[in-house]
Parts: structure tokens; C-alpha cells; sequence
């Protein structure tokens, strides 16, 4: 890994990398908390709880644009760089760069 194209490349493919899980990891956390809400509701739980977790679930919710547009703008660096150096198409690195911006696209469009 002497060359410095490589070592940047895989710094570029962990933060997209990152960044794909984050977003899943807040959808789903969304998920978790709204089946809570369900769960008080069923369960009886005074009204003050309820607003509480509503407020819970509202915050996730408002992480999930901003995860989406980091996500975003990372994947298209690093498509870019993919691009422009189509001379390391043949390491490691360079197709496990492929293979996380296609993960990276499918958890775009959700």
C-alpha cells in the first residue's frame, strides 16, 4: 500500500462505508421507537410519556435527512475518485470500493 491513491481510496470507501450504516442504524431506530410508542399506547401509559417519546421519535427522524446528505455527498466523492483513477482497477481496494458504493446506493434509495 505505498502508493498514496490507494491508501486514500480506502480511507474514502470507510467513510462512505460509515455513513451507510449510520443512516440504517437511525431508520431503524426509528422503527424501534414508534413500536414503543405502539406499545405505551396499548399499554395505557399517561399522556406525558407519550408526548416524550413522540419528541424521541421526532429527533431520530430529523437525523435521517442529515445522514442522507453526508451519505450523499460522500458517495459521489468517492464515485468521482473511482473514475479518475481507473488505473487501480485491478487491486483490492478498488473493488471493495465498488462493492460499498453499490451497498452505499441501495441505502440512498430507501
Amino acid at each position: 500500500m505505498a502508493d498514496p491513491r490507494i491508501r486514500q481510496l480506502v480511507i474514502k470507501t470507510g467513510v462512505v462505508k460509515r455513513l451507510a450504516k449510520e443512516k440504517t442504524v437511525y431508520e431503524k431506530e426509528v422503527n424501534t421507537e414508534l413500536a414503543r410508542l405502539d406499545k405505551f399506547k396499548g399499554n395505557g401509559a399517561d399522556d406525558h410519556v407519550l408526548r416524550k417519546q413522540e419528541e424521541v421519535i421526532q429527533e431520530c427522524q430529523m437525523m435521517i435527512p442529515d445522514s442522507k446528505r453526508r451519505l450523499q455527498k460522500e458517495y459521489d466523492v468517492l464515485a468521482k475518485y473511482l473514475q479518475d483513477e481507473q488505473d487501480l482497477k485491478e487491486t483490492e481496494a478498488y473493488t471493495k470500493a465498488a462493492e460499498v458504493l453499490s451497498d452505499a446506493k441501495s441505502v440512498l434509495q430507501v
